[in-house]
């Protein structure tokens, strides 16, 4: 398992943002493989409201989704989102529920 916390973790902070951090990532601020590990131990949240007209829960920062908007925007890379894909896999806790969506 790897044990990278997602950042900006702490028991009283805000939450961490993957939409932010995977800003950082594509402005160059982020290494690839610390990109992977951290987004592939990322504490996902479960997708709230979906609409098919907004597919990306755009008031949620921390979803499978913004992994998925991050590919389609060129922030990530198909190989990026398939070896974070296979980490996450691999996870103890397993993957995301079969509900969610998966990028």
């Amino acid at each position: 398992m790897n044990d990278t916390p997602a950042p900006g973790t702490s028991a009283d902070g805000p939450a961490p943002s993957l939409r932010a951090y995977l800003g950082l990532y594509a402005a160059g601020f982020v290494e690839r493989e610390e990109m992977v590990a951290t987004v592939a131990a990322w504490p996902f949240e479960g997708e709230e409201g979906l609409d098919e007209g907004h597919p990306e829960p755009t008031h949620q920062d921390n979803t499978l989704s913004v992994l998925a908007g991050a590919r389609l925007l060129g922030q990530v890379t198909r190989e990026d989102v398939a070896e974070i894909q296979r980490r996450i896999d691999g996870r103890p806790d397993g993957p995301p529920g079969r509900d969610e969506r998966r990028p």
